[in-house]
């Protein structure tokens, strides 16, 4: 039985429109992101073998370079050395192969990627490079702009700012959805891609800015400067979503990069914020509602443009994926030595004809969806789980009484002068300590060592 993961199957679909000459085999490679000559090769091969070739050849084999277990321990124990601990990867690689007991040579590489996989060692941060323009994708549903503004859209006539998501296509500049919401927060985002991709299918890929709902870059904690700290980016539900669906997320370094639905959203602020006061529009609903049946149709008739590659990139969805669970928030709890896991301030019970394959101690993923329902689920499949205690909170519990306690009566008159303790007379202090700043105790104190001390005998 041939298994083919998504981004495999979608390979497959770029092959179809080759074959069906529905695109070119260079801009075939381009979407794959091979070379020309590669993308031929691999066509060719598919041809002749099907979806087998697909799948490489030595999938699940040990590659034919691989190095000795051996060889990798001692080269990680010589990295672990205080002599060698502030050395990379390069300049360590040349230390472990000019020694005599050396079982072989080893690349810097080989050696980075050991090193990486053992904690020792994290790549650095490059440079900021040059930005230049970049023109639009070939094709429409390659790449999708995804940006929010706040904004006093209904004006005067409702308090408070709303906020507009807006998804646009790079390539045609079409406004494929668009939303008022009150909050630009995570399930206000994941709600709204959830609707995209049920209404259009999967992009190709999303272009996103930095917010923490799309996923943050964070540091490290530590004395080094902040340019020497290494970024890292936090995994976010989206991104863990699209990943699942072999949907890339760009994220973009600066406004400027994204600068096509920054200055879309502009002509919205002066456009759209018009518009609306003219029907008079000053609820979210009926902003909404004027969204879907005016104004998505309005900007694509007049801003619209012509793609480069009259195609549709986007992909149907798989008939397996539940978005619902997708876009979920997630939280793990470990299975007790009773069968029950803590959750809510609850414990729930895993009943006994659905504790197949689990045992204390694993891992059951708590879901918590967009609607509110809350689901169990151990690796693939659901539980029903029921609460069978519900647990009283630890620690101190706050009340609103704390809050209405009144101010201390401040009482009328001059306030007293506090009068500083005295130590008393059994007090250590006091004892052995007659000859600080007393000289004629200290007087005395020495003439009576002196007259206890023997007279020296002659010679």
């Amino acid at each position: 039985m041939l298994t083919l993961s998504q981004r495999e199957i979608d390979r497959a679909s770029v092959f179809r429109y080759v074959r069906d000459k529905t695109i070119t085999a260079r801009h075939g490679a381009e979407l794959l992101g091979v070379t020309a000559r590669h993308f031929r090769r691999a066509y060719r091969s598919w041809e002749r073998e099907g979806d087998q070739a697909l799948a490489h050849g030595l999938r699940g084999q040990p590659s034919n370079h691989a190095k000795p277990s051996e060889f990798k321990a001692w080269a990680l124990e010589k990295a672990r050395e205080p002599l060698f601990s502030d050395f990379g990867p390069t300049l360590l690689a040349e230390h472990p192969s000019a020694h005599p007991q050396a079982p072989g040579e080893v690349k810097a590489s080989t050696l980075r990627l050991w090193m990486m996989e053992a904690g020792l060692w994290e790549a650095r941060r490059r440079k900021a490079r040059h930005r230049k323009a970049r023109p639009r994708r070939a094709a429409f549903g390659e790449l999708i702009q995804w940006d929010s503004s706040d904004h006093a859209w209904f004006e005067d006539r409702a308090p408070g700012r709303l906020v507009l998501i807006k998804l646009h296509d790079d390539a045609t500049n079409r406004l494929q959805m668009a939303r008022f919401v009150p909050v630009d927060d995570g399930p206000a985002n994941r709600q709204i891609v959830i609707d995209y991709l049920l209404r259009h299918g999967r992009p190709v890929a999303f272009y996103t800015d930095k917010a923490g709902h799309f996923g943050q870059w964070t540091r490290s904690v530590s004395k080094a400067p902040l340019e020497e700290r290494e970024a890292k980016r936090t995994r976010s539900i989206i991104r863990r979503a699209l990943s699942e669906l072999n949907v890339e997320l760009i994220q973009a370094h600066s406004p400027q990069a994204k600068g096509r639905i920054e200055r879309d959203f502009r002509t919205d602020q002066d456009r759209l914020v018009k518009e609306m006061r003219l029907l008079d529009i000053s609820t979210l609903e009926e902003g909404n509602r004027y969204l879907e049946e005016v104004h998505i149709d309005y900007w694509n008739d007049h801003f619209a443009v012509q793609p480069a590659v009259a195609r549709n990139a986007h992909r149907r969805l798989p008939k397996k994926a539940d978005l619902e669970a997708l876009f979920a928030e997630t939280l793990t709890r470990t299975v007790n030595n009773d069968f029950t896991i803590r959750y809510d301030n609850r414990k729930w019970q895993i009943p006994k004809g659905q504790a197949r394959g689990i045992l204390p101690g694993h891992k059951v993923t708590v879901e918590i969806r967009l609607d509110g329902t809350v689901h169990f689920r151990f690796n693939k499949r659901y539980l029903e789980l029921e609460v069978i205690e519900i647990l009283k909170r630890s620690g101190p519990r706050h009340t609103t009484a704390s809050k209405t306690r009144k101010p201390p009566v401040q009482k009328k008159g001059p306030r007293p002068q506090p009068i500083p303790p005295r130590p008393g007379p059994d007090h250590p202090w006091r004892k052995h300590n007659l000859l600080v700043a007393n000289p004629r105790a200290i007087a005395r104190y020495r003439s009576r060592q002196a007259a206890s001390q023997p007279a020296p005998s002659s010679p």
